[in-house]
């Protein structure tokens, strides 16, 4: 088809274009007398970064409290947006409004004849299925229907890259706009002080009384456990005790010592007393010198004792052992001298050998008695050096355990004598309504209506009246069957054409 044939037949068809442009225009002109222009009024909040939100972390015994800010700028205004927005607020508003205000003609009933009459019966109908089909899933008072209206017309949202909300209120009315947004965020203030509101100082007073009670008793506590007990320098003391308890084992080491010695020199004397006779021949009988023996047996024993103390005490390769050895192999080489020398004697009496090493042992097992009640003596000392020890040592335990205490309820004192002045601040802040968002502008009466838009109107009828004039045109160019040319009669009737025959008039 050629620009020809399409001009040829919008020509043709220009009855049919003008009277759907002209019926296009006539619905524009209807709609926009009958459709009620939209109005809207908006105002803008400011947010800013304030006392909401910042915190002090509650750590009585943190050495680094400062206030603490999480703010993200996106996350707050969408919460500022949701508050505005709220069923809560809308129900504050609607009731300090009143819906006929809000909505003029809300609760008028209109002709059945009347436009608005026939969206009436069309809302009945429907709330009377919705009544049979679900009778409890709606709500039919007056206030319910303003505040489902108010939701719907009404837009909270931020500027992008900025900190302002927009809060937008749509109406038939300007004035009822106007009313509608300023009333909504006296309401969105006012419920932001209860929303931010922080902990009463009713509280912190009542905690900080119980913190008095418990810091007396505990500064009483420390000072009779500092008296009872005598902590004055707990290091100091327990130094004395150290040393003391030094004293005590050394002592002890050497006492232990001695024992040994004194047990080792019984063992000897007792193997050289039953090894003596207790008595010997004096007269009437061939006899050897026994006082000559006896005292290089006593020299003999003094020897071995003092060989066994090195051993012990020093050790078997000690230097001091070989002169001993060479007096003991002395003694006894004129010990069997002596004994191979007989006398003549007819009497027997006390062998004074036997004698002198009884006295020698129960000299011996009178000091050896003393040295382990010495002993013992300085091993209960030791005892009860270690058991003062250990009651000083819990002393302290328990005395920083209450100096700890103090210290911790000193610090969660102030941060309650901190947080009853930060909430007497915001009380009155919050009493004052201040807070970190501002009005930036109320919402003002606006006579130039949002909806419907004259050169959107305009333009949507031009185009649909030319555009749908074409169309229909064509339309019924395509539903006509009759022949209108010689190609027609060629390609539908298969016959040749001989000759046309123009129209006359």
């Amino acid at each position: 088809m050629t620009i020809r044939d399409i001009l040829n037949i919008l020509f043709k068809r220009k009855l049919v274009v003008g009277c759907f442009f002209l019926a296009a225009v006539v619905g524009g002109y209807a709609g926009l007398k009958l459709v009620s222009p939209t109005y809207e009024s908006t105002a803008r909040l400011l947010v800013r970064i304030g006392q909401e939100d910042i915190y002090m972390p509650a750590l009585p015994s943190s050495q680094f409290r400062t206030p603490m800010m999480s703010v993200v700028r996106e996350e707050q205004l969408h919460s500022e947006s949701s508050i505005l927005t709220s069923v809560d607020l809308a129900q504050k508003v609607v009731a300090e409004a009143t819906p006929q205000r809000l909505f003029p003609g809300i609760d008028i009933n209109h002709p059945w004849y009347t436009p608005k009459g026939w969206v009436q019966m069309a809302k009945s109908l429907y709330t009377g299925l919705e009544d049979y089909f679900f009778p409890l899933s709606s709500d039919r008072t007056l206030e319910a229907q303003a505040i489902n209206r108010f939701l719907k017309d009404l837009d909270a949202e931020a500027i992008k890259s900025s900190n302002i909300i927009e809060v937008s209120l749509r109406s038939k009315v300007p004035e009822s706009a106007a009313l509608g947004v300023n009333t909504l965020v006296r309401q969105y203030l006012s419920e932001r002080v209860r929303i931010y509101q922080r902990e009463q100082a009713g509280f912190f007073t009542e905690q900080l009384s119980q913190l008095d009670t418990q810091l007396a008793a505990t500064e009483k506590a420390v000072d009779t456990f500092r008296t009872e007990k005598q902590i004055v320098d707990v290091d100091k003391q327990r130094s004395q005790q150290m040393e003391r308890l030094g004293d005590v084992r050394k002592n002890i080491d050497g006492l232990q010592v001695a024992v040994g010695q004194a047990e080792r020199q019984n063992q000897v004397l007792r193997q050289q007393l039953a090894s003596v006779p207790a008595t010997a021949q004096l007269s009437g009988a061939e006899s050897a010198n026994n006082f000559s023996i006896s005292e290089m047996n006593k020299q003999l024993a003094d020897l071995q004792r003092t060989e066994a103390d090195i051993v012990e005490r020093f050790s078997p390769t000690d230097p001091r052992l070989r002169s001993v050895r060479e007096e003991i192999a002395v003694i006894q080489r004129m010990l069997k001298g002596q004994e191979t020398q007989r006398y003549s004697s007819s009497q027997k009496g006390i062998n004074p050998l036997h004698a002198r090493l009884r006295d020698d042992l129960l000299q011996s097992d009178s000091l050896l008695a003393g040295t382990r009640q010495a002993l013992e003596n300085w091993t209960q000392l030791e005892r009860e050096t270690l058991a003062r020890l250990n009651d000083l040592n819990s002393h302290e335990s328990e005395y920083k355990r209450l100096v700890q205490q103090l210290d911790v309820l000193r610090d969660t004192r102030q941060l309650y004598l901190e947080k009853t002045e930060e909430t007497r601040y915001l009380s009155a802040q919050a009493a004052a309504k201040i807070g970190n968002v501002s009005v930036v502008n109320w919402g003002a009466v606006n006579n130039r209506p949002v909806s419907p838009k004259l050169w959107l109107v305009l333009v949507g009828v031009l185009v649909v009246g030319l555009f749908g004039g074409i169309g229909l045109a064509f339309v019924v160019e395509l539903l006509d069957d009759s022949l209108k040319s010689d190609a027609d009669v060629r390609r539908y009737l298969k016959l040749p054409v001989i000759a046309k025959v123009p129209e006359l008039a």
